[in-house]
């Protein structure tokens, strides 16, 4: 398991190092690296994704929480040694971000005015919205096969469709519209 902690930790590191853009832009990454070394299948990771949203914290820290822990408990770990995973996995995303600051944060605040900066960011500005783009989509590719659009998901959709139309026009609070896509659950 001291293997697995130490690849976990170094999978999510470079994602940390390599992500722009916060925690939509890192699930696709994240996808890719889960995917590609046989950790999760696709299913797991849309599962975890949507477990990570529902949660309260940044999307790409409970991503990297939930997916250690997933991770260290299909190799069989038992539950504290998952958790331990589960936290290398977090602290390990949030690591670059934390030494970046660190050592940038004062050199970004005397420099910040300078042309050569501001060009910087107006570069990336673009590059994240494409990235966060990118995850989108690739993400709705991804459900969309799953869905089966039987009796079940019409009425989800119709759900959802009434509760979005409700609170665009007519100062609807989200909660109500949560709680009876909650009920509509339950009783389906």
């Amino acid at each position: 398991m001291i293997h697995l902690a130490g690849t976990i930790f170094l999978a999510f590191f470079k994602i940390g190092l390599f992500t722009l853009g916060g925690g939509l832009a890192i699930i696709s990454l994240v996808q890719q690296e889960m995917l590609g070394r046989g950790w999760l299948t696709n299913a797991e990771f849309l599962d975890i994704l949507g477990i990570a949203q529902m949660t309260p914290g940044p999307i790409g820290v409970n991503t990297a929480t939930f997916v250690g822990y997933r991770v260290a408990a299909l190799q069989g770990a038992g539950i504290w040694i998952a958790l331990t995973v589960s936290l290398v996995a977090t602290l390990s995303v949030t690591l670059p971000s934390v030494i970046g600051v660190h050592l940038g944060g004062g050199w970004f605040n005397r420099n910040r005015d300078r042309p050569v900066v501001r060009r910087v960011f107006a570069v990336l500005r673009p590059l994240v919205a494409g990235f966060v783009t990118a995850a989108g989509v690739t993400l709705t590719l991804d459900v969309f096969p799953r869905l089966a659009f039987g009796q079940h998901e019409f009425v989800n959709a119709g759900v959802f469709a009434v509760t979005a139309w409700l609170v665009l026009t007519k100062r609807f609070s989200p909660l109500w519209g949560l709680l009876l896509g909650a009920f509509t659950g339950l009783v389906n």
